[in-house]
C-alpha cells in the first residue's frame, strides 16, 4: 500500500499541470470510515432505485427537443470514420472505460444543432468522435473535451484515440486537466454552450461542480447530459434546483444516462 502510494505521488510530481490537483488530494485526504461506506452504497442503490422509477424513452426527450429526424446511426452516416474508429481502439494497448451512448449523441449534436459543445471525460473518444462528426456535417462548430490522466495508467498517448486524424484541428481543444482546473477556463471561451456532456469525475461533489458550471452557460433550449447518474442522487438533486424535468435512458442493467433541457 505504501508503495502504491509513493508511485502515484512520482506519478504527480512528474506532471507540474497537475500540481493542484495533487495539493487538493492531499488536503482532502482522510481514511473514509465503515458507516460512510455503507452510506455511499446506499445512496447508489437508491439513485439506481431513482433512475428505474424515472426512465423515459429516447423518443420523448427528442420531442421535447423538436427534434423529428428519423435516427441515423454514426456508423450509416460515416461508415469509413467508424471503421477507423473501431480499428484504432482495438489497437490501443491500453482498455479505458466504454462508449457512451455514440448514436444518440451523434444525433442529438447533428440536429439541436450544437456548434458549441463541452464534454468532461474522453477516454477513447467515442462522444468526442460524435460531437465532431455532428460538426462536421453541419459545416462547423467547436468542440472542448477535457480529461484527467488516470494516475500510472500510461493512458495519456491514446486518450481520443477513436477520433479520426482528419477531425482533429481547429474544432477540437483536448485539454488534459481535472475538471476543477479546465472547466471554468473552457466554458468562459466557449461563451454560451449548446450541449455539454458529463462522463468523468462521478462523486457528489464533482458532478455537482461540472453540472452548474456548464449549466450556468447552457442557452436556453440548450441539453445536458450526464452518464452512469445511477452512481448517486446528485443528477436528481441537481434537477431539483433547477426545476428541470430529468430524462433518464436505460443503458445496461443496473445503468443510467441522464439529460436536462434548459
Amino acid at each position: 500500500m505504501i508503495r502504491e502510494k509513493v508511485a502515484t505521488l512520482i506519478w504527480y510530481l512528474e506532471r507540474p499541470p497537475l500540481y493542484r490537483e495533487l495539493g487538493r488530494r492531499i488536503t482532502n485526504f482522510r481514511v473514509t470510515t465503515k458507516r460512510e461506506r455503507e452510506r455511499a452504497a446506499a445512496d447508489k442503490d437508491a439513485g439506481r432505485a431513482w433512475c428505474e422509477a424515472h426512465r423515459a424513452e429516447h423518443a420523448e426527450l427528442l420531442e421535447a427537443l423538436g427534434i423529428d429526424a428519423p435516427l441515423q446511426t454514426l456508423a450509416e452516416a460515416h461508415p469509413d470514420w467508424w471503421q477507423q474508429a473501431h480499428d484504432a481502439v482495438n489497437a490501443c494497448p491500453v482498455k479505458m472505460g466504454g462508449p457512451a451512448a455514440t448514436d444518440l449523441l451523434y444525433h442529438l449534436a447533428k440536429h439541436l444543432p450544437a456548434k458549441a459543445v463541452i464534454e468532461t471525460g474522453v477516454a477513447n473518444g467515442w462522444s468526442s468522435l460524435a460531437f465532431l462528426a455532428a460538426m462536421a456535417d453541419q459545416g462547423g462548430g467547436r468542440l472542448i473535451s477535457i480529461d484527467m490522466p488516470y494516475a500510472k495508467m500510461k493512458n495519456e498517448a491514446y486518450v481520443g484515440c477513436a477520433v479520426p486524424h482528419h477531425l482533429r484541428g481547429a474544432s477540437w481543444s483536448l485539454r488534459r486537466l481535472p475538471d476543477r482546473d479546465a472547466l471554468p477556463a473552457a466554458v468562459a471561451e466557449l461563451g454560451t454552450l449548446d450541449l455539454a456532456h458529463h462522463d468523468s469525475d462521478k462523486s457528489y461533489d464533482g458532478r455537482m461542480f461540472v453540472y452548474q458550471q456548464c449549466w450556468e452557460r447552457l442557452r436556453s433550449g440548450g441539453l445536458m447530459m450526464s452518464d452512469d447518474v445511477e452512481d448517486n442522487l446528485a443528477f436528481r438533486d441537481f434537477a431539483g434546483r433547477v426545476g428541470r424535468k430529468p430524462y433518464v435512458f436505460y443503458k445496461k442493467p443496473g445503468n443510467y444516462s441522464g439529460a436536462l433541457i434548459k
